[in-house]
C-alpha cells in the first residue's frame, strides 16, 4: 500500500511537494487508521479499534470469547467459552500474570487495565460471528492453544453461518 501511494503521489510533483511538507505521512496515518493501535483486549486479545495512537481508552466493537485469546479454566485447562463483555458485569473473577495469579473481580477490570473499555455486550448478534467460530473450530483452538476445548452452551451450536455473518456486517454497517 505505501509503495502504491508514493507511486500514485509521485505521478504529480504538486502533490509530492505538498505530501512532502506535512508533519505526518498520509500513508501512516491511513495505516493506523486502519490497523489500530496494535493493542490488545487483555481477555479476548482483540484488536483495539480506536485509530492510530491519540486515544484515551482502547476499545473494541466486538469482543469475543475469552477461549479465543488463549484464557482457560485453571482447574480444567478448558478454553474459557464467556465473554468478556458478559464477564465484567458479572460477579465473576480472573486470574492472571498482571494479577500476579491473585483472583480478582471482572467488575473492577479497569483497576488492573485502566487504559481498557469493555463496555457490556449489547449487540449479542454481533458477537455471534465469534461464538460459531468458537464451535466450529474449538477442537482446532484447543489443540494450537494446547488445552482441552472450551464447553459451548447448546445454544451456540444452532448459530448458522448466515446468522454469523449477519450479525459482524450489522455490527460494522457493512450492506
Amino acid at each position: 500500500m505505501d509503495e502504491q501511494l508514493q507511486e500514485e503521489f509521485s505521478k504529480s510533483e504538486d502533490i509530492t511537494e505538498t505530501v512532502n511538507k506535512l508533519p505526518t505521512k498520509p500513508q501512516d496515518e491511513l495505516f493506523n487508521r486502519v490497523f489500530g493501535c496494535g493493542q490488545q483486549c487483555p481477555f479476548c486479545k482483540v484488536p483495539c479499534e480506536a485509530g492510530g495512537k491519540k486515544h484515551i481508552k482502547h476499545h473494541a466493537a466486538v469482543h469475543r470469547p475469552q477461549g479465543l485469546g488463549r484464557y482457560r479454566i485453571k482447574d480444567t485447562q478448558k478454553l474459557t467459552e464467556t465473554m468478556c463483555t458478559t464477564d465484567v458485569h458479572s460477579e465473576a473473577k480472573f486470574s492472571c500474570a498482571d494479577t500476579n495469579g491473585e483472583w480478582h473481580p471482572y467488575k473492577e477490570y479497569s483497576t488492573i487495565y485502566p487504559d481498557w473499555l469493555i463496555p457490556p455486550d449489547y449487540t449479542r448478534e454481533a458477537s455471534d460471528y465469534w461464538k460459531y467460530v468458537l464451535v466450529k473450530y474449538n477442537d482446532s483452538f484447543a489443540q494450537e492453544y494446547n488445552a482441552k476445548p472450551a464447553d459451548v452452551p447448546g445454544a451456540w451450536r444452532n448459530i448458522t453461518k448466515e446468522q454469523a455473518l449477519k450479525g459482524l456486517k450489522e455490527a460494522f454497517n457493512i450492506k
